[in-house]
């Protein structure tokens, strides 16, 4: 009997074991409740796939949410120029090498532009910044909380862009 509660407890430490290793080296996938409203908008329309990443690196300091949308087909990136009123202007510009195109959005709201220059209640206002890549057909939605975080993100996508 004594050989058999070894094994038993063998097997249990090496369950445990494997698990916390699981746990720690494969990536996390975030549960459906903890992604972004933007990301359940969008993560079944078709010729769209929608990504929620969590605790995304800015920089040394600072991790944040984003919702990155890229088109699979190119009637879903139609549907994505469209739903975030991209001008054909902007399509054209990636020719001459402005591939990045980057804005400020109102919060779950993506597909609302805002202007903080047109507004008086800008330190109210929860903006996010909105990034498009044209040459990627991809839409990231930065899910950020102050002005500490957005200026970060428009630091990133500028040096994204040259």
């Amino acid at each position: 009997m004594r050989w058999k509660d070894k094994i038993i407890n063998v097997a249990i430490f090496v369950t445990i074991v494997g698990g916390a290793l699981l746990v720690k080296y494969l990536p996390g996938v975030v549960p459906y409740w903890q992604c972004s409203e933007v990301y359940k908008r969008y993560h079944k329309v078709e010729g769209v796939r929608a990504t929620y990443i969590k605790n995304f690196p800015l920089n040394d300091t600072l991790t944040i949410g984003v919702t990155l949308l890229e088109a699979t087909d190119s009637a879903g990136w139609e549907y994505l120029l469209q739903a975030f009123n991209i001008p054909q202007e902007m399509i054209e510009d990636a020719d001459s090498g402005l591939d990045i195109c980057t804005w400020q959005a109102i919060k779950d709201c993506p597909e609302t532009r805002y202007d903080s220059w047109l507004s008086d209640d800008s330190d109210e206002v929860v903006v996010e910044i909105v990034s498009m890549s044209i040459k990627n057909q991809e839409i990231c939605i930065f899910h950020t909380q102050d002005k500490e975080e957005q200026n970060a993100v428009f630091d990133k996508r500028i040096e994204a862009n040259l």
